[in-house]
């Protein structure tokens, strides 16, 4: 299956449970694989016939920043849903998000999801 991949978008905002967090910004790294057919853009050569990459980032930190979680599963979520919405073509992503640093005795923590087009229902705007 054709996938773009991004590692280690790096995305710094507000993020995490505790107050001490809340009056922070902190790094969260983020790895995308998005499954979408790349057949046309192989052939083409073409970027109007891909998915653009920078704007996948730019979409991906932008809600999360925004929206600045308590949790990484559902910043996890909100790129997900945010990309779905964008990209009608995109048949399935799987992203892991995660915090470095936070706990002394590990590089990192961190989350995976992965969600298929027909996981996807789409915000009623509420």
């Amino acid at each position: 299956m054709d996938a773009i991949i991004i590692e280690g978008l790096k995305v710094d905002t507000v993020v995490g449970c505790f107050n001490w967090e809340r009056q922070i910004i902190q790094p969260l790294m983020l790895d995308l694989t998005i499954h979408n057919c790349l057949e046309q853009a192989s052939n083409s050569d073409e970027l109007q016939d891909t998915l653009n990459y920078a704007e996948i980032c730019e979409i991906s930190a932008k809600v999360i920043q925004e929206a600045q979680p308590k949790l990484i599963e559902h910043a996890a979520k909100l790129v997900i849903d945010a990309l779905f919405s964008t990209y009608p073509s995109v048949e399935s992503i799987m992203i892991s998000i995660r915090k470095p640093a936070i706990i002394p005795q590990a590089n990192s923590v961190g989350i995976r999801l992965e969600r298929h087009r027909n996981d996807f229902r789409p915000s009623s705007g509420e």
